[in-house]
């Protein structure tokens, strides 16, 4: 709730400001370090909504990235049985998401700029039930590399509005742990399990928006 309130926040003073940033590169070279939130159409943004500090210059910039988050998805199946007819068993499952990232941004003139880094990604679920009713523990990890194209505006009042306007990724490498936690022991659930938690390919998106303040 504060994450969101703080989002609708900068939101707004963004949208009302009326000052320029006919100056960013020199804005940005007086800063210190900035605070903001990254969101856009990303799925680990969506879900993390992470919070940003950076350290900016007039050419380059360098950040951390941070941020967790909860989705829930709901699976309808359909069983027949010969004396009971068909049968619906709906489960929600509550996914469990952080985001870790090490960014930079190359500036080519005043706004125009190539953000890259690398990203640490994490996906756990507690409790995943198989079809044969055995549970398991999953853990999905994964490290790629994002590099997109974007600009960012520095205002002279000390916020900053960044668009990454696209986004790629490419994996180098991905971890699955998976532990039943109930059930008879099944090779069919644990690959099941298995499939269930590395079915992730490298994320990407578009409208990335990064807002907040320096110093």
């Amino acid at each position: 709730m504060i994450r969101k309130l703080s989002i609708l926040c900068l939101s707004i003073l963004f949208c009302g400001s009326v000052a320029l940033a006919a100056d960013s590169a020199g804005n940005r070279k007086d800063q210190m370090v900035r605070l903001g939130i990254k969101t856009g159409i990303h799925l680990m943004y969506l879900v993390t909504a992470p919070f940003v500090i950076e350290m900016p210059g007039e050419e380059w910039t360098f950040g951390l990235v941070y941020g967790s988050g909860k989705l829930t998805t709901t699976q309808t199946s359909t069983t027949y049985d010969s004396s009971s007819g068909y049968e619906s068993k709906t489960i929600t499952d509550t996914w469990n998401f952080t985001t870790t990232e090490l960014t930079g941004r190359y500036y080519i003139g005043n706004s125009f700029n190539i953000p890259f880094g690398v990203a640490m990604y994490n996906i756990n679920k507690n409790d995943w039930e198989h079809t044969d009713g055995t549970k398991w523990d999953l853990d999905y990890k994964m490290t790629q590399i994002n590099l997109g194209l974007g600009n960012e505006w520095t205002y002279d009042w000390g916020g900053y509005l960044g668009v990454d306007w696209f986004q790629g990724g490419a994996k180098l490498s991905d971890k699955v742990s998976v532990k039943q936690t109930s059930g008879s022991v099944s090779s069919g659930s644990q690959t099941s399990a298995e499939k269930e938690s590395t079915d992730v390919n490298a994320f990407a998106g578009a409208f990335i928006v990064t807002f907040g303040f320096g110093f």
